[in-house]
């Protein structure tokens, strides 16, 4: 939200935020205008003096105009608050300005911090960001909510239609996970990943075949790929356990390319009755995200993701054979641009559904794409 003019300040004066290094930014990410605001000038003695300008309060959240009253706009206050919370004194300043808001996690640490102002502290934080104080710590998460237990079992129960059944679940499944995982929305990607038909000699790679996401991903993905052996996903389904990966963890015994903006993930295989149909993949923007809790959430997920899937898409895992495939954006780029062409082709040709020209060119795919795979290995490998 930009500052409007305000013809009461004199005229050719710059105006500074308060606080010994602060900077009014260009642009304000948040919904209120700076305001409270400090003008410095100059005694006659030389001396620097700080004069407070009025805040424009209409513009400030509860939670600011109750900060600016606890600290007073006192620089020793505010230096020991922010060194309390781990903090910059800059940082107050700014969430006293309404230039930015704090964390969830901060606004718990303010309430232990100042236990004398806890009341008034909560109040404003409840008036000015609704809910915040119900959000897990990081790296604890509440338990999979039994509610959507209930839905899984109700849509399974109800819809006649395998591919109907299936899609209403997953989404459902996915919608959930991601708000239950991911209430801050900091960047979270779920995908299913389904084996693909056998061929003579065993599986050869998982398809992406359904995947939900919140910014900075797009929110469905356009151009599916294919999951290899040489992937996280590959490695879950090979070894029939739950796998992880973080760029944090240098000493991992396999290592794997990250998509664009993944710092960890999860990818947990989808079994039934000692089956498997695929693999759930959860990645994450946080490269610490997977902690004990988060992988026992993702593992649930998956269980009720295989209530989804017809008993017809679990293959024993003696058929698992997956071979290395192509890097995944080059995959995707090559899907976006052939992948509708050729399906369009193939039903005119063979005179097949949608569905069934689709199935056909994803088999081709893959066959050709198996092949390209020793290529691009080769060339990574010269790549300095």
């Amino acid at each position: 939200m930009k500052q409007g003019h305000d013809s009461s300040r004199p005229p050719r004066r710059r105006q500074r935020a308060a606080g010994p290094e602060a900077r009014p930014p260009a642009r304000t990410r948040g919904r209120h205008a700076n305001a409270g605001v400090t003008k410095r000038g100059r005694s006659r003695s030389g001396a620097r003096v700080a004069e407070s300008a009025t805040p424009a309060s209409t513009s400030l959240t509860p939670f600011s105009l109750t900060l600016q009253r606890i600290l007073k706009r006192d620089r020793a206050r505010i230096a020991q608050f922010a060194s309390s919370l781990g903090v910059s004194e800059n940082t107050v300043y700014r969430w006293m300005n309404g230039q930015s808001e704090p964390r969830p996690s901060s606004l718990r640490q303010i309430l232990e911090v100042m236990p004398e102002h806890r009341r008034e502290l909560q109040e404003s934080i409840e008036q000015s960001f609704p809910n915040v104080l119900d959000l897990p710590p990081a790296g604890e998460i509440p338990t999979v909510s039994r509610d959507l237990y209930r839905q899984v079992l109700e849509l399974r129960a109800t819809i006649v239609q395998d591919d109907s059944r299936r899609w209403q679940m997953i989404q459902r499944i996915f919608e959930a996970a991601i708000k239950h995982l991911d209430p801050e929305q900091r960047g979270l990607a779920l995908t299913y990943a389904e084996l693909m038909p056998p061929r003579a000699d065993g599986i050869h790679s998982l398809y992406e075949a359904e995947v939900r996401a919140t910014s900075p991903w797009s929110e469905t993905q356009e151009s599916r790929a294919f999951l290899g052996s040489t992937t996280l996903a590959g490695t879950a389904a090979m070894l029939q356990r739950l796998q992880t990966w973080s760029e944090l963890d240098r000493e991992q015994r396999h290592q794997f390319v990250a998509e664009e903006f993944e710092r960890s993930a999860c990818a947990c295989p989808v079994l039934f009755a000692g089956r498997c149909a695929g693999v759930l993949i959860v990645s994450s923007t946080q490269a610490d995200f997977f902690s004990p809790p988060v992988c026992q959430a993702v593992n649930e997920y998956a269980l009720l993701v295989a209530l989804a899937l017809p008993e017809s898409a679990f293959y024993d895992p003696s058929l698992i054979h997956l071979r290395p495939m192509p890097d995944i954006r080059w995959q995707r780029e090559e899907i976006s641009r052939t992948f509708v062409n050729r399906v369009i082709a193939c039903a005119r040709r063979f005179q097949l559904s949608r569905p069934e020209a689709e199935k056909r060119v994803r088999m081709e795919i893959e066959e050709e794409f198996e092949q390209l795979a020793p290529m691009h290995f080769a060339l990574s490998s010269e790549r300095p």
